[in-house]
């Protein structure tokens, strides 16, 4: 009897499927979400100690409250990384929860002082903050792993040539680098929008308290410091009235790329197609079907186009549940934790799975060339070719060309004579000689002309590939600077 397999499809594959790609699709059909404020208990540990140190350095707190309080902290944080602290819904939020859990079962009378000069609501503020920036942090690096990688592939790509698409019909010759590069391009601004909105967000709100201040005698900068947050948020009341506002930016930069990773996604299910034959997806990356054993599905794809509606839907929502809210709290904007969270969520992975398709992607280039040189796509440059050579407009040569097209529609490519009857009937007194005409034909030839910044003749590809890097250099480190930043504060604060 043969070995049992996790998937009932598979057995025609030549290669096993990957982890990543089987959970990126799965997605909830099989897989549960924690609270909302579970996943903020790390946060909130690290508010609570960053609070009551700068408490006791403001001299609210005495050393000795100070110390007990850090240590029933420090054990909280040990059973959060065990899995171990549940939170009790009957207590509302992860905050009561942690007070109460220091007070109550570990009685330490201090804690019922942590609470002085905050509330809840710069609380909670500060948390999602730090949640949403170790979310960008993540998420930036997966994105920088994929648009790496795009630009690694393109490099041997730059003379691959294959037709371009308009309306999904072939339209002009391009190159695999070229429209590889197009790819990196759109993410490298993803990756833009996730660098400027981590510094929106990487501003600290805590001290706003109810949105009005504290009578307290506190340091806030101390405590940003010791959070790894760049800065104060400065005005009190605006520090809890943008609860929700700093999600939906992060939720339209989500947007705008999985709006690219869709696209993406829908460029491989065609060119990938059997019809097409272009490209081949790794059989790693690939399912089957449960009654169909022949089948190599490209489901990664399809559910990127599925969670970009998601993710836009919930951008919509967040956008609505911001809309018409008096300045101050609002408790409708509880409603914007799992809003972001979900997004993140569907996200997460979908850079990774992409990385390793683009990696193990096969290029038919065999293929490829042969439909570059199919299906007309050279038209418009040659009708370019022709106002350039002899001084003509190029309305008059567009008109010619069609012609051409027609008169050599049988062949499947242009014709010396479907050229020369064109040209005569347009009244353009020019005869090509076949040599000509097989140089038109020739893609890489059209495609060598292309000399304009962002074109894709190799030449201006392996440029492209240059200044992708260069941009890329820029913008990784500034993730990075952050990073170590929020790392070292981190280490810090949760030093015994």
């Amino acid at each position: 009897m043969s070995e049992t397999k996790t998937q009932v499809w598979g057995a025609r594959l030549k290669a096993g499927p990957n982890e990543t790609n089987i959970a990126f699709c799965a997605g909830r059909d099989v897989a549960t979400l924690p609270m909302c404020d579970q996943r903020l208990l790390s946060y909130d540990i690290w508010t609570n100690l960053s609070h009551a140190q700068m408490l006791k350095e403001v001299g609210v707190l005495n050393s000795e409250e100070f110390q007990a309080i850090k240590k029933g902290l420090l054990a909280i944080s040990e059973l959060e990384r065990a899995g171990k602290f549940e939170l009790d819904p009957k207590k509302e939020d992860v905050h009561i929860n942690i007070e109460h859990y220091l007070v109550e079962t570990l009685g330490i009378e201090a804690a019922k002082k942590i609470h002085s000069g905050r509330s809840r609501n710069d609380q909670v503020a500060t948390d999602m903050r730090a949640y949403i920036r170790g979310e960008l942090l993540e998420l930036s690096q997966d994105l920088g792993s994929l648009i790496n990688a795009i630009l690694h592939r393109a490099e041997s790509e730059v003379e691959t040539v294959m037709p371009g698409f308009t309306h999904y019909q072939p339209a002009m010759i391009t190159t695999f680098g070229h429209w590889l590069t197009s790819w990196s391009q759109g993410l490298i601004r993803d990756l833009q929008a996730l660098k400027d909105i981590l510094e929106t967000v990487n501003l600290c709100p805590l001290g706003a308290a109810a949105s009005f201040g504290t009578s307290w005698p506190i340091n806030r900068e101390r405590t940003a410091e010791l959070l790894g947050f760049a800065g104060v948020e400065e005005n009190s009341l605006d520090c809890v009235s943008s609860r929700g506002e700093l999600e939906g930016r992060a939720a339209s930069a989500l947007s705008f790329m999985s709006n690219h990773l869709a696209q993406i996604g829908q460029d491989l299910i065609l060119l990938s197609h059997p019809y097409f034959g272009m490209v081949e997806i790794h059989d790693s990356f690939v399912t089957g079907s449960s009654i169909m054993p022949q089948k190599r599905n490209p489901d990664f794809a399809e559910v990127l186009r599925g969670k970009a509606a998601f993710v836009s839907g919930g951008l919509n929502a967040l956008l609505g549940v911001l809309k018409g809210g008096m300045s101050g709290y609002n408790r409708d904007v509880q409603l914007t934790k799992p809003l972001i969270m979900d997004l993140f969520d569907e996200v997460k992975y979908g850079p990774q799975v992409l990385e390793g398709v683009v990696i193990s992607l096969v290029t038919n280039k065999k293929e490829m060339s042969a439909k570059a040189a199919q299906g007309f796509t050279n038209a418009a440059d040659v009708a370019d070719w022709l106002a350039m050579n002899f001084s003509l407009s190029f309305r008059d040569c567009y008109q010619a060309l069609s012609l051409a097209v027609k008169y050599s529609e049988e062949v499947g490519e242009l014709t010396t004579q479907g050229m020369n009857r064109a040209l005569e009937e347009c009244g353009i007194d020019q005869v090509l000689d076949s040599e000509t005409v097989a140089m038109l034909n020739n893609p890489l030839s059209i495609l060598d002309k292309k000399r304009h910044t962002g074109a894709p003749s190799p030449a201006m590809v392996k440029k492209a590939i240059i200044n992708q890097r260069d941009k890329l250099g820029k913008l990784l480190p500034e993730f990075e600077k952050i990073k170590t930043q929020v790392e070292k504060a981190r280490a810090s604060i949760f030093s015994a």
